[in-house]
């Protein structure tokens, strides 16, 4: 007979990816303001004059890009 329960070792393995999701979501929310703020600087300093030199990429688009990196190089370590 086949049973459909879980093992302990899959249970254990589900909660620590979602206690990994939950922990990459926090840290995603205290560095975006940062990147946020970064990117718009970059943007107000005037570091891309040139039309050819400007992003493409919307200020918060560019700062939720640069904030999940950061953040993944958190889970790296």
């Amino acid at each position: 007979m086949i049973t459909a329960t879980r093992s302990d070792h899959d249970m254990r393995r589900t909660r620590d990816r979602q206690s990994e999701r939950q922990n990459m979501r926090r840290l995603y929310l205290l560095i975006y303001p940062l990147c946020l703020f970064a990117a718009v600087a970059s943007r107000l300093a005037g570091h891309a004059e040139d039309a050819s030199q400007r992003p493409t990429q919307s200020v918060f688009a560019e700062a939720r890009s640069a904030a999940y990196a950061a953040a993944g190089y958190a889970f790296h370590a």
